[in-house]
């Protein structure tokens, strides 16, 4: 019988409510900055059993998902570089989704089926920016969350 539970909240805030081991598949469809996915990816590896799948949202090519003023999109690439300091294959899925699967004695693979994500740099800028500099708009996105002031 299969059984579904959807917990609602902060990763950090409920993680600890999911046992080690004891999930099939995760889905993650939360905080898009680098930070909320680091510690999404992270705090649900090991609560994934073996051949278990972490699915996602958001998995986008540009960082540039929203205004500048909000901080960049960076659940791709950081599933990627995850997947692969991890030693997990991962698959871009369409409707901008991904899967990483926890296996043992796994190793690391990019599987693209969309043929979408030939280029998963951070040095594209979002097209109303035209050709200013990469160094500018970071300067202002560090600028709108208070770096610099």
């Amino acid at each position: 019988m299969a059984r579904r539970l959807g917990l609602r909240g902060r990763t950090k805030d409920i993680v600890d409510e999911i046992p080690d081991e004891s999930l099939d598949f995760a889905y993650i469809d939360g905080d898009h900055t680098l930070r909320g996915i680091t510690i999404d990816l992270i705090k649900l590896l090991p609560k994934m059993k073996k051949n278990g799948l972490i699915g996602g949202d958001d998995f986008i090519t540009t960082p540039w998902q929203h205004d500048i003023d909000f901080e960049p999109t960076l659940v791709c690439p950081f599933s990627i570089y995850f997947a692969e300091a991890m030693d997990l294959p991962i698959i871009a899925l369409p409707f901008n989704q991904f899967l990483i699967q926890k296996r043992d004695n796994a190793s690391f693979s990019f599987i693209d089926i969309t043929g979408d994500y030939n280029d998963v740099s951070l040095n594209k800028l979002p097209p109303q920016y035209g050709k200013i500099s990469i160094r500018k708009v970071v300067k202002t996105v560090l600028n709108n969350i208070g770096v610099f002031k």
